[in-house]
Protein backbone atom coordinates (compact mmCIF):
# COMPACT_ATOMS: atom_id res chain seq x y z
CA UNK A 1 0.00 0.00 0.00
CA UNK A 2 1.53 3.40 -0.98
CA UNK A 3 0.32 5.01 2.27
CA UNK A 4 3.07 3.64 4.49
CA UNK A 5 4.03 5.11 7.86
CA UNK A 6 6.64 7.43 6.32
CA UNK A 7 4.19 8.92 3.81
CA UNK A 8 1.52 9.38 6.48
CA UNK A 9 4.08 11.03 8.76
CA UNK A 10 4.89 13.62 6.07
CA UNK A 11 1.19 14.11 5.35
CA UNK A 12 0.38 14.53 9.05
CA UNK A 13 3.02 17.21 9.56
CA UNK A 14 1.74 19.11 6.53
CA UNK A 15 -1.89 18.94 7.66
CA UNK A 16 -0.98 19.92 11.23
CA UNK A 17 0.67 23.08 9.94
CA UNK A 18 -2.17 23.95 7.56
CA UNK A 19 -5.24 22.99 9.60
CA UNK A 20 -4.46 23.75 13.24
CA UNK A 21 -6.83 26.46 14.44
CA UNK A 22 -9.39 25.95 11.66
CA UNK A 23 -13.04 25.42 12.53
CA UNK A 24 -15.21 22.57 11.23
CA UNK A 25 -18.03 24.48 9.59
CA UNK A 26 -20.00 21.61 8.02
CA UNK A 27 -19.88 17.81 7.90
CA UNK A 28 -21.03 15.76 4.90
CA UNK A 29 -20.89 12.08 4.01
CA UNK A 30 -21.37 11.92 0.23
CA UNK A 31 -20.35 8.25 0.02
CA UNK A 32 -20.45 5.39 2.49
CA UNK A 33 -16.66 5.45 2.91
CA UNK A 34 -16.02 9.21 2.55
CA UNK A 35 -16.60 12.08 4.99
CA UNK A 36 -15.92 15.65 3.87
CA UNK A 37 -15.30 18.44 6.39
CA UNK A 38 -15.83 22.04 5.29
CA UNK A 39 -13.23 24.06 7.23
CA UNK A 40 -12.99 27.78 7.89
CA UNK A 41 -10.07 29.78 9.15
CA UNK A 42 -8.23 33.06 8.89
CA UNK A 43 -6.81 32.17 5.48
CA UNK A 44 -10.20 31.20 4.05
CA UNK A 45 -12.07 27.95 3.52
CA UNK A 46 -10.84 24.44 2.80
CA UNK A 47 -12.40 21.02 2.19
CA UNK A 48 -10.87 18.01 3.91
CA UNK A 49 -11.67 14.54 2.59
CA UNK A 50 -11.48 11.65 5.06
CA UNK A 51 -11.67 8.45 2.98
CA UNK A 52 -11.74 5.04 4.60
CA UNK A 53 -12.43 2.73 1.65
CA UNK A 54 -10.42 -0.50 1.65
CA UNK A 55 -8.47 0.45 -1.49
CA UNK A 56 -8.63 4.24 -1.33
CA UNK A 57 -8.03 5.25 2.30
CA UNK A 58 -6.52 8.72 2.60
CA UNK A 59 -6.78 12.15 4.18
CA UNK A 60 -6.26 15.20 2.01
CA UNK A 61 -7.43 18.70 1.25
CA UNK A 62 -9.50 18.42 -1.89
CA UNK A 63 -11.00 20.41 -4.71
CA UNK A 64 -13.23 17.56 -5.82
CA UNK A 65 -16.97 18.21 -6.03
CA UNK A 66 -19.15 15.70 -4.20
CA UNK A 67 -22.89 15.18 -4.48
CA UNK A 68 -24.45 14.76 -1.05
CA UNK A 69 -27.37 12.36 -0.50
CA UNK A 70 -30.82 13.78 0.28
CA UNK A 71 -30.80 11.94 3.62
CA UNK A 72 -27.48 12.03 5.54
CA UNK A 73 -26.30 8.63 6.90
CA UNK A 74 -26.59 8.03 10.66
CA UNK A 75 -22.81 8.25 11.14
CA UNK A 76 -22.80 11.65 9.44
CA UNK A 77 -25.56 12.85 11.78
CA UNK A 78 -23.51 11.69 14.78
CA UNK A 79 -20.43 13.55 13.53
CA UNK A 80 -22.49 16.71 13.01
CA UNK A 81 -23.76 16.48 16.56
CA UNK A 82 -20.31 16.07 18.11
CA UNK A 83 -17.77 17.92 15.96
CA UNK A 84 -19.60 20.50 13.83
CA UNK A 85 -18.34 23.82 15.15
CA UNK A 86 -15.26 22.21 16.75
CA UNK A 87 -11.78 23.64 16.24
CA UNK A 88 -8.81 21.54 15.10
CA UNK A 89 -6.09 21.61 17.76
CA UNK A 90 -3.57 19.31 16.09
CA UNK A 91 -3.00 16.50 13.62
CA UNK A 92 -0.65 13.78 14.82
CA UNK A 93 0.56 10.35 13.82
CA UNK A 94 1.06 7.71 16.53
CA UNK A 95 4.56 6.33 16.12
CA UNK A 96 4.93 4.32 12.88
CA UNK A 97 1.16 3.83 12.60
CA UNK A 98 -0.77 4.17 9.35
CA UNK A 99 -3.25 6.54 10.89
CA UNK A 100 -3.79 10.19 11.83
CA UNK A 101 -5.42 11.56 14.97
CA UNK A 102 -7.31 14.85 14.76
CA UNK A 103 -7.50 16.45 18.20
CA UNK A 104 -10.60 18.69 18.35
CA UNK A 105 -11.75 21.37 20.80
CA UNK A 106 -15.49 20.69 20.97
CA UNK A 107 -18.40 20.83 23.41
CA UNK A 108 -20.43 18.19 25.22
CA UNK A 109 -24.22 18.02 25.60
CA UNK A 110 -24.09 20.55 28.48
CA UNK A 111 -22.08 23.02 26.46
CA UNK A 112 -18.90 22.35 28.41
CA UNK A 113 -15.57 22.50 26.57
CA UNK A 114 -14.16 19.04 25.88
CA UNK A 115 -11.45 17.51 23.71
CA UNK A 116 -12.53 14.86 21.22
CA UNK A 117 -10.46 12.82 18.79
CA UNK A 118 -11.24 11.80 15.24
CA UNK A 119 -9.07 8.82 14.30
CA UNK A 120 -8.56 8.05 10.61
CA UNK A 121 -7.13 4.53 10.33
CA UNK A 122 -5.66 3.84 6.88
CA UNK A 123 -5.11 0.12 7.39
CA UNK A 124 -5.98 -1.40 4.02
CA UNK A 125 -9.00 -3.67 4.35
CA UNK A 126 -9.43 -2.55 7.97
CA UNK A 127 -9.57 1.19 7.18
CA UNK A 128 -11.94 3.06 9.50
CA UNK A 129 -13.04 6.42 10.90
CA UNK A 130 -13.60 6.52 14.66
CA UNK A 131 -14.83 9.29 16.94
CA UNK A 132 -13.51 9.21 20.51
CA UNK A 133 -14.68 11.33 23.48
CA UNK A 134 -12.54 13.21 25.99
CA UNK A 135 -12.22 10.14 28.25
CA UNK A 136 -10.93 7.93 25.48
CA UNK A 137 -14.17 6.05 24.88
CA UNK A 138 -15.51 5.34 21.42
CA UNK A 139 -18.56 7.41 20.54
CA UNK A 140 -18.97 5.48 17.28
CA UNK A 141 -17.09 4.06 14.30
CA UNK A 142 -17.93 4.16 10.62
CA UNK A 143 -17.36 0.40 10.64
CA UNK A 144 -18.22 -1.23 13.95
CA UNK A 145 -16.13 -4.30 14.81
CA UNK A 146 -17.46 -6.86 17.32
CA UNK A 147 -15.83 -9.88 18.95
CA UNK A 148 -16.85 -12.28 16.18
CA UNK A 149 -15.25 -10.05 13.55
CA UNK A 150 -12.04 -9.56 15.52
CA UNK A 151 -11.18 -11.22 18.85
CA UNK A 152 -8.14 -8.94 19.24
CA UNK A 153 -9.70 -5.49 18.84
CA UNK A 154 -13.33 -4.40 19.01
CA UNK A 155 -14.56 -0.99 17.87
CA UNK A 156 -17.96 -0.41 19.47
CA UNK A 157 -19.58 2.60 21.19
CA UNK A 158 -18.64 2.77 24.89
CA UNK A 159 -15.42 0.76 24.62
CA UNK A 160 -12.01 2.30 25.36
CA UNK A 161 -10.28 3.20 22.12
CA UNK A 162 -6.95 1.42 21.70
CA UNK A 163 -4.45 1.61 18.88
CA UNK A 164 -4.21 -1.36 16.51
CA UNK A 165 -1.89 -4.14 17.70
CA UNK A 166 1.61 -3.78 16.29
CA UNK A 167 2.90 -6.46 13.90
CA UNK A 168 5.74 -8.70 15.02
CA UNK A 169 9.12 -6.98 14.94
CA UNK A 170 10.95 -7.90 11.77
CA UNK A 171 7.79 -8.24 9.71
CA UNK A 172 7.16 -4.50 9.80
CA UNK A 173 9.55 -1.96 8.34
CA UNK A 174 7.20 1.00 8.01
CA UNK A 175 7.92 1.05 4.25
CA UNK A 176 5.57 0.21 1.39
CA UNK A 177 6.50 -2.67 -0.97
CA UNK A 178 7.24 -0.08 -3.68
CA UNK A 179 9.74 1.76 -1.49
CA UNK A 180 11.36 -1.49 -0.29
CA UNK A 181 11.88 -2.56 -3.91
CA UNK A 182 13.36 0.86 -4.69
CA UNK A 183 15.74 0.65 -1.74
CA UNK A 184 16.84 -2.81 -2.88
CA UNK A 185 17.29 -1.53 -6.45
CA UNK A 186 19.46 1.32 -5.17
CA UNK A 187 21.46 -1.01 -2.94
CA UNK A 188 20.23 0.63 0.29
CA UNK A 189 18.95 -1.04 3.50
CA UNK A 190 15.22 -1.81 3.29
CA UNK A 191 14.47 0.04 6.52
CA UNK A 192 13.74 3.51 7.86
CA UNK A 193 17.48 3.96 8.37
CA UNK A 194 17.98 3.47 4.63
CA UNK A 195 15.93 6.59 3.96
CA UNK A 196 18.25 8.85 5.90
CA UNK A 197 19.81 11.47 3.69
CA UNK A 198 17.25 10.97 0.88
CA UNK A 199 15.04 13.92 0.03
CA UNK A 200 11.33 13.22 0.49
CA UNK A 201 9.13 14.87 -2.11
CA UNK A 202 5.47 14.22 -3.07
CA UNK A 203 5.79 12.06 -6.19
CA UNK A 204 3.24 10.52 -8.55
CA UNK A 205 4.26 7.72 -10.90
CA UNK A 206 2.71 8.07 -14.34
CA UNK A 207 2.68 5.28 -16.94
CA UNK A 208 1.30 5.81 -20.44
CA UNK A 209 -0.30 9.05 -19.29
CA UNK A 210 -2.20 7.44 -16.41
CA UNK A 211 -1.49 7.44 -12.65
CA UNK A 212 0.21 4.23 -11.57
CA UNK A 213 1.26 4.88 -7.95
CA UNK A 214 2.47 7.56 -5.55
CA UNK A 215 5.25 7.83 -3.00
CA UNK A 216 7.79 10.20 -1.44
CA UNK A 217 10.85 9.37 -3.57
CA UNK A 218 11.70 9.66 -7.25
CA UNK A 219 11.38 6.03 -8.41
CA UNK A 220 14.17 4.74 -10.64
CA UNK A 221 13.41 1.00 -10.75
CA UNK A 222 10.99 1.22 -13.71
CA UNK A 223 13.36 3.10 -16.00
CA UNK A 224 12.01 5.50 -18.65
CA UNK A 225 8.65 3.70 -19.03
CA UNK A 226 7.35 5.33 -15.81
CA UNK A 227 7.62 9.06 -15.17
CA UNK A 228 8.03 10.58 -11.69
CA UNK A 229 5.94 13.78 -11.36
CA UNK A 230 6.45 15.89 -8.23
CA UNK A 231 3.78 17.99 -6.45
CA UNK A 232 4.01 21.00 -4.14
CA UNK A 233 2.30 19.22 -1.25
CA UNK A 234 1.20 15.83 0.01
CA UNK A 235 -2.49 16.78 -0.09
CA UNK A 236 -2.18 18.02 -3.65
CA UNK A 237 -0.55 14.73 -4.64
CA UNK A 238 -3.27 12.56 -3.08
CA UNK A 239 -6.08 14.73 -4.44
CA UNK A 240 -4.65 14.69 -7.97
CA UNK A 241 -3.90 10.94 -7.90
CA UNK A 242 -7.34 9.86 -6.72
CA UNK A 243 -9.20 12.44 -8.80
CA UNK A 244 -7.64 10.95 -11.93
CA UNK A 245 -8.13 7.36 -10.71
CA UNK A 246 -11.78 8.11 -9.94
CA UNK A 247 -12.21 9.75 -13.35
CA UNK A 248 -10.79 6.69 -15.09
CA UNK A 249 -12.92 4.30 -13.02
CA UNK A 250 -16.01 6.41 -13.64
CA UNK A 251 -15.21 6.37 -17.36
CA UNK A 252 -14.80 2.59 -17.33
CA UNK A 253 -18.11 2.27 -15.50
CA UNK A 254 -19.84 4.45 -18.10
CA UNK A 255 -18.18 2.45 -20.89
CA UNK A 256 -19.33 -0.93 -19.51
CA UNK A 257 -22.89 -0.62 -20.84
CA UNK A 258 -21.60 0.28 -24.32
CA UNK A 259 -19.02 -2.53 -24.19
CA UNK A 260 -21.73 -5.01 -23.18
CA UNK A 261 -23.94 -3.79 -26.04
CA UNK A 262 -21.12 -4.10 -28.60
CA UNK A 263 -20.05 -7.54 -27.38
CA UNK A 264 -23.66 -8.76 -27.46
CA UNK A 265 -24.16 -7.47 -31.01
CA UNK A 266 -20.85 -9.02 -32.09
CA UNK A 267 -21.81 -12.38 -30.57
CA UNK A 268 -25.15 -12.31 -32.41
CA UNK A 269 -23.43 -11.43 -35.69
CA UNK A 270 -20.95 -14.29 -35.25
CA UNK A 271 -23.75 -16.73 -34.36
CA UNK A 272 -25.65 -15.75 -37.53
CA UNK A 273 -22.43 -16.04 -39.51
CA UNK A 274 -21.78 -19.59 -38.31
CA UNK A 275 -25.38 -20.64 -39.07
CA UNK A 276 -25.30 -19.13 -42.57
CA UNK A 277 -21.93 -20.71 -43.37
CA UNK A 278 -23.51 -24.04 -42.43
CA UNK A 279 -26.52 -23.33 -44.67
CA UNK A 280 -24.18 -22.30 -47.48
CA UNK A 281 -22.38 -25.63 -47.27
CA UNK A 282 -25.73 -27.38 -47.80
CA UNK A 283 -26.19 -25.42 -51.04
CA UNK A 284 -22.75 -26.33 -52.40
CA UNK A 285 -24.12 -29.42 -54.24
CA UNK A 286 -26.63 -27.43 -56.32
CA UNK A 287 -24.87 -28.37 -59.60
CA UNK A 288 -25.56 -32.04 -58.87
CA UNK A 289 -29.32 -31.31 -58.86
CA UNK A 290 -29.08 -29.44 -62.19
CA UNK A 291 -27.10 -32.28 -63.77
CA UNK A 292 -29.62 -34.85 -62.57
CA UNK A 293 -32.44 -32.82 -64.09
CA UNK A 294 -30.55 -32.66 -67.41
CA UNK A 295 -29.79 -36.41 -67.37
CA UNK A 296 -33.43 -37.31 -66.62
CA UNK A 297 -34.65 -35.02 -69.42
CA UNK A 298 -32.20 -36.61 -71.87
CA UNK A 299 -33.30 -40.15 -70.92
CA UNK A 300 -37.07 -39.80 -70.54
CA UNK A 301 -37.57 -42.20 -73.46
CA UNK A 302 -36.16 -45.09 -71.43
CA UNK A 303 -38.05 -44.29 -68.20
CA UNK A 304 -41.42 -45.66 -67.02
CA UNK A 305 -43.89 -44.36 -64.36
CA UNK A 306 -43.37 -45.82 -60.88
CA UNK A 307 -39.58 -46.13 -61.11
CA UNK A 308 -37.64 -45.34 -57.89
CA UNK A 309 -34.32 -44.83 -59.69
CA UNK A 310 -32.78 -44.82 -63.12
CA UNK A 311 -29.22 -45.62 -64.30
CA UNK A 312 -27.97 -43.56 -67.23
CA UNK A 313 -24.69 -42.53 -68.86
CA UNK A 314 -23.30 -39.35 -67.27
CA UNK A 315 -22.30 -37.23 -70.27
CA UNK A 316 -20.88 -34.56 -67.89
CA UNK A 317 -18.01 -36.85 -66.93
CA UNK A 318 -15.17 -38.13 -69.20
CA UNK A 319 -16.01 -41.57 -70.62
CA UNK A 320 -19.70 -41.14 -69.68
CA UNK A 321 -19.66 -43.55 -66.72
CA UNK A 322 -23.01 -44.92 -65.51
CA UNK A 323 -24.74 -43.02 -62.70
CA UNK A 324 -27.84 -43.95 -60.72
CA UNK A 325 -30.33 -41.14 -60.03
CA UNK A 326 -32.93 -41.48 -57.22
CA UNK A 327 -36.53 -40.86 -58.36
CA UNK A 328 -39.86 -40.24 -56.65
CA UNK A 329 -41.95 -43.21 -57.77
CA UNK A 330 -45.15 -41.18 -57.31
CA UNK A 331 -44.04 -38.69 -59.96
CA UNK A 332 -43.70 -38.95 -63.72
CA UNK A 333 -40.22 -38.65 -65.31
CA UNK A 334 -41.00 -35.04 -66.33
CA UNK A 335 -42.06 -34.21 -62.76
CA UNK A 336 -38.87 -35.76 -61.33
CA UNK A 337 -36.77 -33.63 -63.70
CA UNK A 338 -38.75 -30.52 -62.73
CA UNK A 339 -38.24 -31.33 -59.02
CA UNK A 340 -34.45 -31.49 -59.50
CA UNK A 341 -34.46 -28.19 -61.45
CA UNK A 342 -36.58 -26.56 -58.74
CA UNK A 343 -34.20 -27.80 -56.04
CA UNK A 344 -31.26 -26.45 -58.05
CA UNK A 345 -32.90 -23.03 -58.46
CA UNK A 346 -33.73 -22.88 -54.76
CA UNK A 347 -30.17 -23.75 -53.72
CA UNK A 348 -28.69 -21.32 -56.26
CA UNK A 349 -30.88 -18.51 -54.96
CA UNK A 350 -30.04 -19.46 -51.38
CA UNK A 351 -26.32 -19.58 -52.23
CA UNK A 352 -26.36 -16.10 -53.73
CA UNK A 353 -28.45 -14.73 -50.88
CA UNK A 354 -26.37 -16.42 -48.18
CA UNK A 355 -23.12 -15.23 -49.78
CA UNK A 356 -24.34 -11.63 -49.40
CA UNK A 357 -25.54 -12.20 -45.84
CA UNK A 358 -22.27 -13.86 -44.85
CA UNK A 359 -20.34 -10.93 -46.29
CA UNK A 360 -22.56 -8.56 -44.29
CA UNK A 361 -22.12 -10.61 -41.09
CA UNK A 362 -18.35 -10.65 -41.47
CA UNK A 363 -18.32 -6.91 -42.14
CA UNK A 364 -20.55 -6.29 -39.11
CA UNK A 365 -18.37 -8.46 -36.89
CA UNK A 366 -15.23 -6.62 -38.05
CA UNK A 367 -16.91 -3.26 -37.53
CA UNK A 368 -18.06 -4.12 -34.00
CA UNK A 369 -14.55 -5.34 -33.18
CA UNK A 370 -13.27 -1.91 -34.22
CA UNK A 371 -15.83 -0.21 -31.95
CA UNK A 372 -14.77 -2.43 -29.05
CA UNK A 373 -11.18 -1.33 -29.67
CA UNK A 374 -12.36 2.31 -29.66
CA UNK A 375 -14.00 1.78 -26.27
CA UNK A 376 -10.72 0.42 -24.90
CA UNK A 377 -8.97 3.60 -26.07
CA UNK A 378 -11.65 6.06 -24.84
CA UNK A 379 -10.08 8.72 -22.61
CA UNK A 380 -12.98 11.04 -21.83
CA UNK A 381 -16.75 11.28 -21.61
CA UNK A 382 -16.66 13.13 -24.94
CA UNK A 383 -15.01 10.06 -26.51
CA UNK A 384 -17.79 7.82 -25.15
CA UNK A 385 -20.43 10.25 -26.39
CA UNK A 386 -18.92 10.12 -29.88
CA UNK A 387 -19.00 6.31 -29.84
CA UNK A 388 -22.58 6.37 -28.55
CA UNK A 389 -23.48 8.72 -31.42
CA UNK A 390 -21.85 6.34 -33.88
CA UNK A 391 -23.74 3.33 -32.49
CA UNK A 392 -26.99 5.30 -32.63
CA UNK A 393 -26.36 6.27 -36.24
CA UNK A 394 -25.69 2.62 -37.10
CA UNK A 395 -28.94 1.49 -35.44
CA UNK A 396 -27.51 -0.30 -32.39
CA UNK A 397 -28.91 2.31 -29.99
CA UNK A 398 -32.09 4.36 -29.91
CA UNK A 399 -31.89 8.10 -30.25
CA UNK A 400 -31.80 9.57 -26.73
CA UNK A 401 -34.38 12.21 -25.88
CA UNK A 402 -32.71 15.57 -25.34
CA UNK A 403 -33.66 16.84 -21.91
CA UNK A 404 -33.99 20.56 -21.33
CA UNK A 405 -31.13 22.07 -19.43
CA UNK A 406 -29.06 18.93 -19.84
CA UNK A 407 -25.40 19.81 -20.07
CA UNK A 408 -23.90 18.83 -23.41
CA UNK A 409 -20.35 17.62 -23.58
CA UNK A 410 -18.14 19.20 -26.25
CA UNK A 411 -17.51 16.69 -29.04
CA UNK A 412 -14.11 15.07 -28.76
CA UNK A 413 -11.38 16.15 -31.14
CA UNK A 414 -8.67 14.03 -32.79
CA UNK A 415 -5.45 13.63 -30.84
CA UNK A 416 -2.69 15.95 -32.07
CA UNK A 417 1.06 15.36 -31.97
CA UNK A 418 4.11 17.04 -33.47
CA UNK A 419 7.04 14.99 -34.74
CA UNK A 420 10.64 15.85 -34.00
CA UNK A 421 10.74 17.17 -37.57
CA UNK A 422 7.96 19.65 -36.77
CA UNK A 423 5.16 17.91 -38.72
CA UNK A 424 1.66 17.59 -37.27
CA UNK A 425 0.16 14.14 -36.73
CA UNK A 426 -3.60 13.65 -36.24
CA UNK A 427 -4.97 10.45 -34.67
CA UNK A 428 -8.67 9.52 -34.77
CA UNK A 429 -10.34 8.52 -31.50
CA UNK A 430 -13.26 6.65 -33.11
CA UNK A 431 -14.62 5.54 -36.47
CA UNK A 432 -16.51 8.76 -37.16
CA UNK A 433 -13.35 10.77 -36.53
CA UNK A 434 -11.37 8.33 -38.67
CA UNK A 435 -13.66 9.01 -41.64
CA UNK A 436 -13.58 12.76 -41.01
CA UNK A 437 -9.77 12.80 -40.84
CA UNK A 438 -9.24 10.61 -43.88
CA UNK A 439 -11.81 12.07 -46.26
CA UNK A 440 -12.24 15.67 -45.14
CA UNK A 441 -9.27 16.84 -43.06
CA UNK A 442 -6.37 15.20 -44.91
CA UNK A 443 -4.98 16.73 -48.07
CA UNK A 444 -4.46 14.39 -51.00
CA UNK A 445 -0.69 14.27 -50.52
CA UNK A 446 -0.76 13.88 -46.72
CA UNK A 447 0.33 10.46 -45.51
CA UNK A 448 -2.30 8.06 -44.19
CA UNK A 449 -1.19 5.33 -41.77
CA UNK A 450 -2.96 2.34 -40.25
CA UNK A 451 -1.88 -0.82 -38.44
CA UNK A 452 -1.89 -3.64 -40.98
CA UNK A 453 -4.79 -6.10 -40.60
CA UNK A 454 -5.57 -4.76 -37.11
CA UNK A 455 -8.34 -2.57 -35.75
CA UNK A 456 -7.05 0.85 -34.85
CA UNK A 457 -6.97 4.58 -35.46
CA UNK A 458 -6.55 6.32 -38.79
CA UNK A 459 -3.42 8.45 -38.55
CA UNK A 460 -2.68 11.45 -40.76
CA UNK A 461 0.82 12.90 -41.14
CA UNK A 462 0.43 16.47 -42.45
CA UNK A 463 3.16 16.84 -45.05
CA UNK A 464 2.57 20.50 -45.95
CA UNK A 465 3.22 19.73 -49.62
CA UNK A 466 6.74 18.36 -49.00
CA UNK A 467 8.28 14.90 -48.69
CA UNK A 468 8.33 14.10 -44.95
CA UNK A 469 11.55 12.94 -43.29
CA UNK A 470 11.75 9.25 -42.43
CA UNK A 471 11.90 9.91 -38.68
CA UNK A 472 8.56 11.74 -38.84
CA UNK A 473 7.07 8.85 -40.84
CA UNK A 474 8.37 6.35 -38.28
CA UNK A 475 7.01 8.39 -35.36
CA UNK A 476 3.58 8.61 -37.04
CA UNK A 477 3.75 4.84 -37.65
CA UNK A 478 4.61 4.30 -34.00
CA UNK A 479 1.47 6.24 -33.03
CA UNK A 480 -0.60 4.16 -35.47
CA UNK A 481 0.82 1.02 -33.84
CA UNK A 482 0.21 2.27 -30.30
CA UNK A 483 -3.40 3.30 -31.00
CA UNK A 484 -4.35 -0.11 -32.40
CA UNK A 485 -5.04 -3.65 -31.24
CA UNK A 486 -1.30 -4.21 -31.33
CA UNK A 487 -0.60 -1.42 -28.85
CA UNK A 488 0.98 -3.84 -26.36
CA UNK A 489 3.04 -5.76 -28.92
CA UNK A 490 6.76 -5.44 -29.55
CA UNK A 491 6.56 -4.46 -33.23
CA UNK A 492 3.58 -3.81 -35.50
CA UNK A 493 3.35 -3.69 -39.31
CA UNK A 494 1.92 -0.30 -40.30
CA UNK A 495 0.77 0.49 -43.84
CA UNK A 496 1.63 3.95 -45.19
CA UNK A 497 0.13 5.57 -48.30
CA UNK A 498 -1.01 8.97 -49.49
CA UNK A 499 -4.53 9.97 -48.48
CA UNK A 500 -5.58 10.12 -52.16
CA UNK A 501 -5.15 6.34 -52.41
CA UNK A 502 -7.65 5.65 -49.60
CA UNK A 503 -11.20 5.00 -50.81
CA UNK A 504 -14.51 4.20 -49.18
CA UNK A 505 -16.93 1.77 -50.79
CA UNK A 506 -20.53 2.85 -51.12
CA UNK A 507 -22.46 1.82 -48.01
CA UNK A 508 -19.32 0.89 -46.04
CA UNK A 509 -19.50 1.23 -42.28
CA UNK A 510 -17.69 4.08 -40.48
CA UNK A 511 -13.92 3.68 -40.41
CA UNK A 512 -13.83 0.89 -43.00
CA UNK A 513 -11.78 1.74 -46.11
CA UNK A 514 -9.81 0.29 -49.01
CA UNK A 515 -6.37 1.55 -49.98
CA UNK A 516 -3.61 0.96 -52.52
CA UNK A 517 -0.03 2.04 -53.32
CA UNK A 518 1.06 1.41 -49.72
CA UNK A 519 4.41 0.57 -48.24
CA UNK A 520 4.83 -1.15 -44.89
CA UNK A 521 6.82 0.13 -41.91
CA UNK A 522 7.64 -2.05 -38.90
CA UNK A 523 7.03 0.25 -35.92
CA UNK A 524 7.32 -0.10 -32.17
CA UNK A 525 4.27 1.08 -30.15
CA UNK A 526 6.13 3.52 -27.88
CA UNK A 527 4.28 4.67 -24.77
CA UNK A 528 6.63 7.55 -24.14
CA UNK A 529 6.09 9.00 -27.63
Amino acid sequence: MPLDSVFIGELGRELDGRLSGMKIDRVHQPEKDTVVLALRGGSGGEKLALCFGSGSARVCLTRAEYENPAQPPMFCMLLRKHIQGARILSVTQPERERMLLFSLAAFDELGQSVTKTLAVEMLGRNANLILVDGEGRILDAARRVDGEMSPLRQLLPGLIYRLPPKPEEGKFSGLSPLVRREMQWRGLPQSLEGLEGLERVPTMLVEAGQPKDFTYLPILQYGPSVESVTYPGWSELLDAFYAEKDRIEHLKSRARSLTKLVRGAKTRAERKLALRVQELAAAEDRETDRRRGDLITANIWRMKPGMSSVTVEDFYEPGEPPVTIPLDSRRSPQQNAAAYYKRYTKKKTAYEHLTGLIRENRTESEYLASVAEELDRAQSQADLDSIRQELTRMGYLREAKSGKGKRREKPSQPMRFVTDGGLEVLVGRNNLQNDELTFHTARRTDLWLHAQKLHGAHVILRCEGTDPDEKSVYQAASLAAFYSEGGQAGRVAVDVTQARFVKKQKGARPGMVLYTDQRTVMAEPRKEL
